[in-house]
């Protein structure tokens, strides 16, 4: 395998990418990003120039990256935070909101835009005798990808943005309205995905992984074209990735997102993150290069008894809504059940080792239930590429698009492909570390030597679609819910519900509101609520025959605003821009 993609990138760091570290809003200096004594007559130059458009990628501050799995997930509640940011999980964020997450998605994304409109603009003035035309239209195909990702998350964040274009930044065009509608943002979207689609190959030119290829291009195309409503687009794209590009399901779900294993079999799109020889904190210029953001994402995301900073606690409806025999939940997720903890089995850790977390809620009121996707190590310093769309999500997909066209069977035939993963069938006689590029084994012990029956979706759906007292059609809920289990802690639940206007439903179903409830009695369908911040105090002061039927619920009692499908607009680009105007409810 060639060098990746972040290899080049530390190389140029010292001249092309260098990137001012100040806080002002959107400041990219043109020079920044290209060598422009060079850049039309040396072809290593306009190499460099895409690089530095990659380089945005591995660019967010203050230990978050960007996507951020908070935006994705808190909203739903199967995420609850507990500090500056627990606004996103009780829906109270606003215009003025504590919450940083809405500056710097709108900040690192308009920094990509910018970068890859400015390198754009140059490619345009490259002659054939530097860079021959087949190889500038990769570079164009690469660097409209990278516009268009920054464009789909501000999109699926904020609703329709100011679109600057080719040759465009705030410093030249400090003034741009927002389209008309959403539409029209979502087909200025898909049309770069659908240029580059036509040039880029299934596999990273040249060899490095990181860079865009035809099957990303394609998928986020797909997704612009569900949002758009053209389910028939949407699927033809997405079967052609299936049909096409090699990706396929990783056999094990645990290995899903792996230490030092970039651009896996499952890989759609990710923003690649190698082992180094020597991860540590003197390792100089990789940390000045990628920050801390990757490197810490154990530390971030691994339980707070355990040292971490504990940025993973999952719900208790959500640890419920898993079926029996679904590895999903085993690979994704360490629980306290009570009376004991489930063992992290990667690192041999158990929950409640230590008596002060021996409790349903933790100390600042987040359930005691971590995710381990990212805490796979204890390692502090760690090489965690980030799936930004995993194959997964492209078989989900086409199965909407094939429900949304008529075509059920086909549909719930993925859904049952899926779920046959889950239950551990493609596990058997598969021998992981012999496949994974990572150094770090898998405990296979964990993996099914038989094949187990898997429930019929239909069948569970149909069940669990009565059972919680859904109104959406059956193919609808069982989406959504192996959405849920698939995507725990990654980055695209949240707006999948509010795409298919299904927020208000999914909270009414699975979060009701409970008048601020920390349990639930099952039997005498009673609600606990604590008298003061102490969420075990219920379960403290219940008899042994009401524990017995006594479940931890996650609070509740605030109304859904539909004001809240989308984030407000930041402050200071209304400021700075003139022609924005804020979303609805937000004035």
């Amino acid at each position: 395998m060639k060098k990746i993609l972040l290899y080049a990138m530390i190389v140029l760091g010292a001249t092309a990418l260098t990137v001012s570290c100040s806080d002002d809003f959107l400041n990219v200096d043109y020079y920044s990003v290209v060598n422009p004594d060079g850049v039309y007559e040396d072809a290593d130059n306009v190499f460099r120039g895409l690089t530095g458009v990659y380089s945005i990628l591995y660019e967010p501050s203050n230990f978050y990256v960007k996507p951020h799995p908070a935006l994705a997930n808190l909203p739903t509640l199967d995420l609850q935070a507990d500090g500056w940011d627990a606004e996103m999980s009780t829906h109270s964020w606003g215009v003025e909101s504590k919450s940083e997450f809405f500056e710097r998605a709108w900040r690192y994304s308009y920094q990509m835009v910018s970068r890859a409109n400015l390198y754009l603009a140059d490619l345009e003035n490259v002659s054939d005798d530097v860079v021959p035309a087949a190889t500038r239209v990769i570079y164009e195909s690469e660097a409209r990808c990278l516009r268009a990702a920054a464009y789909y998350y501000l999109t699926i964040n904020f609703s329709r943005v100011p679109m600057l274009m080719t040759g465009e930044t705030y410093a030249n065009s400090p003034e741009k309205a927002r389209p008309d509608s959403d539409e029209e943002a979502w087909k200025t979207i898909k049309e770069d995905f659908e240029y580059a689609a036509k040039y880029l190959d299934w596999w990273p030119a040249d060899g490095m992984v990181g860079r865009f290829t035809k099957a990303g291009a394609l998928a986020y195309a797909a997704k612009a074209n569900m949002y758009i409503g053209d389910f028939t687009t949407a699927k033809s794209q997405l079967k052609d990735i299936i049909d096409h590009s090699g990706r396929k399901l990783n056999p094990v779900h645990g290995m899903l997102h792996w230490e030092g294993n970039p651009q896996s079999e499952e890989t759609i799109w990710e923003v690649s993150f190698p082992l180094f020889p020597d991860m540590n904190s003197g390792y100089k210029a990789y940390r000045n290069e990628m920050k801390d953001d990757y490197r810490y994402f154990t530390q971030q995301t691994k339980a707070n008894e355990y040292g971490g900073w504990g940025d993973s606690a999952l719900s208790y409806e959500l640890v419920r809504s898993f079926e029996p025999g679904d590895k999903r939940l085993t690979y994704n997720i360490v629980c306290w059940h009570g009376t004991y903890g489930d063992v992290n089995p990667y690192t041999g850790d158990p929950i409640g080792k230590k008596s002060n977390f021996q409790r349903f809620w933790q100390d600042k009121g987040t359930p005691n239930n971590h995710s381990t996707k990212w805490w796979k190590t204890n390692n502090k310093y760690n090489a965690f590429s980030v799936q930004l769309y995993r194959y997964s999500e492209v078989l989900l997909n086409y199965a909407e698009c094939c429900f949304r066209t008529g075509d059920e069977a086909a549909g719930w035939d993925i859904i049952n492909q899926i779920r046959n993963r889950a239950w551990g069938n493609l596990e058997v006689g598969y021998d992981p570390n012999v496949t994974n590029k990572s150094t770090y084994k898998f405990p296979t012990a964990m993996l099914n030597t038989e094949k187990v029956t898997v429930p019929d979706a239909k069948t569970v759906y149909t069940k669990y679609k009565a059972d919680k007292g859904y109104k959406s059609d059956v193919w609808v809920v069982a989406l959504t819910q192996e959405r849920r289990k698939e995507f725990t802690y990654e980055f695209s639940l949240w707006y999948d519900l509010c795409r298919m206007d299904l927020v208000q439903e999914w909270l009414d179903c699975e979060y009701p509101k409970n008048g601020g409830a920390t349990f639930y009695n099952t039997a005498t369908k009673k609600y606990y609520v604590p008298s003061g911040a102490d969420k075990n105090e219920p379960w403290d002061k219940a008899s042994e025959a009401e524990r017995a039927n006594m479940i931890p619920v996650q609070a509740r009692d605030w109304d859904w605003n539909p004001i809240h499908l989308r984030y407000p607009i930041p402050t200071s680009e209304l400021t700075a821009n003139p022609l924005c105007t804020q979303n609805d409810g937000y004035e």
